[in-house]
């Protein structure tokens, strides 16, 4: 068997080491990485199979690379890591969103070998996080996270950069301890033999009920605040609008997904039994984060918030279609996070580029960009389309599978995350008739174009929005070669 995982994990750690030591030449090291990311990624597609009957483990390959690690009388932790059709999107995911990233940075002058290499590290950890198959190895890829971001915001960020930093690390790390405690005591009170999935799947079944339905409330908490979930998504918002355009992008793109992957893979997979007894109590939480984030969005004149708070509206179909605990919701539920990390990272591209040329992000005080940057309002528009879920762009396939999905399930509540989507496109239009083809004004002398680093970046994302909009099933295949697709 290749290990290619460990293979693509090295390969990320040595080149994030490499950026970090390269100094002004930082850029160049970052772009071969990602390259070689993507080629490893390809590989991954390459060597994917189906699962044979019986599959117990998230796994394609022939069996999860697995060494001992901590062992001891009465702690048993392994370097495990393995993948399901899952983890393998998102993870073409994180390198689809690595490479642009550094693309659409590529002009960077403060400091540019330290942000390629936390943009980098960034990367590495969201990867360890989806291919990780033991609790502490995947919390440490968890933790990894949270601390290049925090710099990321805090450094290159916006006036208020140190207090929205440290808000988002707060609230996430708060959640993450509440994660771990939770999957300690699964596998302690469980009598799991070790902390891999596959041990903790089998031995979580004889917990009795209401264990089962405390430890998944905890786990759904300390996931859910990295969805956001409405209370919790307070600190989204302020970290978005300070964050540099490229931590925005793989805050929305990716940081986001890690709490939906989590949800599935440590919370519903190994407490299926919880989740179905609180599932009302998930449906309330999606719906309020549907509702609240369209319904604010609809409000916000800077544009960057708007595009922040139509993320929580996004997540809360996200929720919705996991709590609905059906391979059809599954199904929507991974592909809405895998469009929505392409959609996201193309319209925080796009404020950044609206900021950078324009000098605001105010909807109001600039209107009628057209006839000056016609490159960067296709780029708009096309972002704002797809984010509503027009056909033929990557939302529609899987908006319209989680509505499918909610009515197969729950009937007429369909008509919830429904009306959302009406207002979804309602603010969209609104921003784009007023930014786009307003009457000129705010228009500063010499304002350009997109550059072309920037052009090859929100570029690329667009060929994607399209290719996949309109072969979702180049996605669709991998996601269904998992354990879950065996869901009703």
């Amino acid at each position: 068997m290749i290990p290619i995982l460990s293979i693509t994990l090295a390969t990320l750690f040595v080149g994030t080491l490499a950026t970090f030591a390269a100094g002004p030449r930082a850029r160049y090291v970052a772009a071969a990485v990602s390259a070689i990311f993507l080629a490893e990624i390809a590989g991954m597609f390459a060597l994917f199979s189906a699962p044979a009957l019986g599959l117990a483990l998230p796994t394609q390959f022939a069996e999860p690379e697995s060494y001992p690690w901590i062992q001891v009388a009465w702690l048993h932790v392994n370097y495990t890591v393995g993948i399901d059709g899952i983890s393998l999107v998102l993870i073409l995911l994180t390198g689809i969103l690595q490479a642009v990233t550094v693309a659409y940075s590529w002009t960077e002058q403060r400091q540019p070998a330290a942000w390629f290499g936390l943009v980098l590290l960034t990367c590495l950890g969201c990867f360890g996080v989806f291919a990780a198959l033991d609790v502490l190895l995947f919390f440490v890829f968890w933790e990894v996270v949270l601390v290049p971001m925090f710099f990321l915001i805090g450094y290159w960020g916006g006036p208020r950069r140190r207090y929205a930093a440290l808000k988002f690390f707060i609230y996430t790390h708060v959640a993450s301890v509440t994660m771990l405690v939770a999957l300690l005591v699964t596998a302690f009170y469980s009598h799991s033999a070790s902390l891999d999935f596959a041990s903790m799947a089998a031995s979580a079944q004889t917990l009795a009920l209401p264990t089962q339905i405390i430890l998944f409330l905890s786990l759904f908490f300390g996931f859910g605040v990295k969805f956001p979930i409405v209370p919790f998504h307070t600190w989204l918002p302020d970290a978005h609008v300070e964050a540099p355009t490229g931590g925005s992008v793989l805050l929305a793109g990716l940081l986001l997904k890690l709490g939906g992957y989590g949800l599935i893979r440590w919370a519903l997979e190994i407490l299926p039994t919880g989740l179905q007894h609180v599932a009302p109590i998930l449906y309330a939480v999606a719906f309020a984060s549907i509702v609240w984030g369209a319904g604010v969005s609809l409000a916000q004149r800077d544009l960057k918030r708007l595009v922040a708070y139509s993320s929580i509206n996004h997540m809360g179909i996200v929720l919705l279609a996991i709590a609905l605990y059906s391979s059809l919701g599954l199904l929507a539920a991974v592909l809405l996070m895998f469009a929505h990390g392409i959609v996201s990272a193309l319209l925080f591209m796009v404020s950044g580029s609206v900021h950078h040329t324009f000098g605001s992000r105010d909807i109001a005080t600039v209107s009628g960009i057209t006839p000056t940057a016609p490159v960067l309002s296709t780029m708009t528009m096309t972002g704002a389309l797809a984010s509503l879920g027009l056909p033929a762009l990557i939302s529609f396939p899987a908006e319209f599978t989680a509505l499918l999905a909610t009515w197969d399930k729950i009937g007429f509540w369909v008509l919830i995350p429904l009306g959302a989507l009406v207002i979804t496109a309602a603010f969209y239009i609104w921003m784009m008739q007023r930014l786009l083809f307003g009457t000129p004004k705010s228009i500063p002398v010499g304002a350009h174009d997109l550059p072309y680093p920037e052009a090859f970046a929100m570029g690329v994302l667009v060929v994607l929005s399209v290719l996949y909009g309109i072969l979702p099933n180049l996605l669709i295949h991998f996601i269904q070669l998992s354990p879950v697709a065996g869901l009703p």
